[in-house]
């Protein structure tokens, strides 16, 4: 017994309770106790920590175990095309490369900070969108550059840069801007491990594809054809199946900060293609410099994140990641569902055009066909009548020739001098000059 309260006998009490975001939370609730003759009662506040995680479900596992796989036929697919030459080129005059650095470094670190800022995040959102600015470019941005014709062989020499990079800049800005912003206690984690996997990821596939190349070169030809429906097909399965995953971190967040957290990658495409281009880079690289400055590995930002904060702080700090990812690449899946269109449209034209042109040409064979024909004719008809203007001069050459008589020469027995005179020197006949045609 304590306090006139007999502590031998316990109860259970249950309660149902349904979570709707991962978060935590404390539960207060009070007891009541009675003596044991029920003259008075006992009050005793209690707490109890209610935390929601993760869900960890089938699908999750599924969608986390493909990754890997399809990232790294990316990759081979990736070193298939690249070109050694190229490479020399851009080790030998690296400006592309120290562009997409200073942009990428440079830029996107103070560009997290400032919309954090300007759209007052909480803390951990706003830490999550700054680490997000602080990771080095990742296979994505390989991706799109291949989609979009850009410059393959700089995009991966970007990516290899500035992973190696990260290895220095991303301990630079965490512990420098993003502690004192954010964070003035706790100490962050950098993922070295998983920045030499993405090196790994980066280097070893492309690897093996410029060895498929050298010893294989039909390969080539091949990879060449189906390399852009291949990638297509990979872009849209990470947008459907990643949005139907993680649809649930959705929920977590506010309007304003869906739409403010893709500002970030998309002013990065803004400002990389337009500092590429006051560098006067050609067409090609000013695309493949916006994308890998737009484009992070969120890989390690998930990683920095999920190791540095317990749960569920964690979680909470990964959703800025998720956005990021899910919503940066939007304006190029309208630009691809534009250009399928305008590729389906023009085709219709070229089918159509084609047509008309068929049909042109069988009118102008029909057409040509009666010219000839009546060509034909009026040849035949010419020939008949310079047939018939020969016949008609030989019957003239075929004429006698005519005699004159002229009385002035005549003797006086009369005798008549035949003259023989060609028709065309016949003069006319007049009273002081009398001749006799015979």
């Amino acid at each position: 017994k304590q306090d006139g309260i007999d502590n031998s006998k316990t109860s259970e009490v249950s309660w149902l309770i349904k979570a709707k975001y991962i978060n935590q939370t404390y539960m207060n609730y009070e007891m009541k106790a009675f003596h044991n003759n029920g003259s008075s009662t006992y009050f005793k506040t209690c707490s109890v920590r209610i935390m929601v995680t993760q869900p960890r479900r089938k699908i999750d596992l599924i969608f986390k175990g493909l990754i890997p796989f399809i990232i790294g036929f990316i990759a081979v697919q990736m070193g298939v095309l690249l070109e050694m030459s190229v490479l020399k080129e851009i080790v030998q005059r690296p400006l592309p490369v120290l562009i997409g650095f200073v942009t990428q470094y440079g830029l996107m670190p103070l560009i997290a900070f400032s919309i954090t800022k300007i759209f007052r995040y909480p803390p951990l959102y706003g830490l999550g969108l700054f680490v997000v600015g602080c990771c080095p470019g990742g296979t994505a941005s390989n991706q799109w550059t291949l989609i979009f014709d850009g410059d393959i062989n700089l995009s991966a020499c970007m990516s290899f840069a500035s992973t190696m990079a990260s290895f220095f800049m991303m301990p630079f800005w965490f512990y420098t801007l993003g502690k004192a912003a954010y964070l003035k206690d706790l100490k962050i984690y950098i993922p070295y491990m998983d920045l030499v996997r993405s090196l790994a990821t980066i280097i070893v596939p492309i690897g093996v594809g410029m060895f498929i190349a050298h010893f294989f070169p039909k390969v080539k030809v091949f990879i060449n054809k189906i390399v852009k429906p291949t990638m297509i097909f990979c872009v849209f399965f990470f947008f459907i199946f990643g949005t139907f995953v993680h649809l649930y971190l959705f929920k977590m967040v506010s309007l304003a900060i869906a739409l403010s957290a893709p500002l970030l990658p998309w002013l990065g495409f803004i400002l990389g293609g337009f500092f590429a281009w006051i560098c006067r880079q050609d067409w090609r690289r000013v695309k493949t410099i916006a994308i890998e400055t737009g484009i992070q590995n969120v890989g390690i930002a998930f990683m920095v994140l999920l190791y540095s904060f317990p749960e569920p702080e964690n979680v909470l700090a990964t959703v800025m990641p998720f956005l990021v990812a899910s919503l940066a690449v939007q304006p190029f899946h309208i630009m691809l569902v534009i250009r399928f269109i305008d590729y389906k449209f023009c085709s219709l034209k070229k089918k159509k055009n084609k047509k008309i042109n068929q049909r042109d040409d069988q009118s102008d064979d029909t057409g040509s066909k009666t010219t000839n024909r009546l060509t034909d004719e009026s040849d035949e008809k010419n020939e008949n009548n310079d047939d018939e203007l020969k016949n008609e001069s030989s019957d003239e050459q075929r004429l006698p020739t005519p005699l004159f008589i002229d009385n002035n020469h005549s003797d006086g027995n009369n005798h008549v001098e035949e003259t023989a005179v060609p028709p065309a020197s016949v003069p006319a006949i007049s009273s002081d000059n009398p001749r006799i045609l015979v």
